[in-house]
């Protein structure tokens, strides 16, 4: 029962504040009551809203919502923008933010694929073909999502946020590319693809997600 409470509690709070879906319920019950917010606490659910996509001004917006500094928000937004600062469920559990007692209660961290699924099965991509039957644009942008993943220390097959321009960087293939390559990969079965809403207050990065086992080519 207090856990349906807790699942209710972060619905609620998620619909008043207009968060994605996304978030994670530890990081909106921080959003949720401001006067807890120490130090480091605005760095944490910075870089929570980076990692669900949320533009850098909705960013500044929501943290002057909760009354940090301006000179405390730039240093925020300078950090995010290095890439170099992640807080995994096991991090902020050691924080003391988890609402459970253990993160295995938590509806949110359920869903994330399990680590043990990753190291043997991402030889799949290439036992299955995938590189001799998708072209070379496909394939640098399937491995750059999976760069971006191990960049952002989460695990294989989670969803990402990835900007059209952060992708390209990393693969290396053209902006005007990357979509048809997405609807490729989504078409042959390698990934799941939900795209971005573009808007300066309340637009979205697109959602992509790695299936995990890797398929096998048809």
């Amino acid at each position: 029962m207090q856990d349906i409470e807790k699942l209710e509690d972060f619905e609620r709070t998620r619909g008043k504040l207009r968060l994605p879906a996304d978030i994670k319920p530890c990081i909106a019950d921080l959003i949720k009551n401001p006067v807890s917010i120490n130090e480091l606490k605005p760095f944490v659910i910075g870089c929570e809203l980076q990692r669900i996509g949320t533009p850098e001004k909705k960013i500044e917006a929501l943290l002057t919502r909760i009354n940090v500094k301006p000179s405390k928000i730039r240093a925020i937004i300078q950090s995010l923008v290095s890439d170099k600062y992640s807080y995994g469920c096991p991090k902020l559990e050691e924080m003391g933010l988890c609402l459970y007692k253990s993160r295995e209660q938590c509806s949110w961290y359920k869903k994330i694929p399990r680590q043990s699924q990753k190291s043997y099965r991402e030889r799949d991509f290439f036992r299955f073909g995938w590189p001799e039957k998708l072209t070379a644009s496909e394939g640098m942008v399937y491995l750059a999502i999976k760069e971006i993943e191990k960049k952002r220390r989460i695990y294989a097959g989670s969803s990402l946020f990835i900007s059209y321009r952060e992708l390209s960087k990393t693969s290396g293939v053209s902006i005007g590319w990357i979509s048809e390559c997405y609807q490729r990969l989504k078409k042959e079965g390698l990934i799941k693809f939900k795209r971005g809403i573009k808007h300066l207050w309340y637009g979205k990065a697109s959602e992509i997600q790695r299936v995990i086992p890797i398929p096998k080519s048809k």
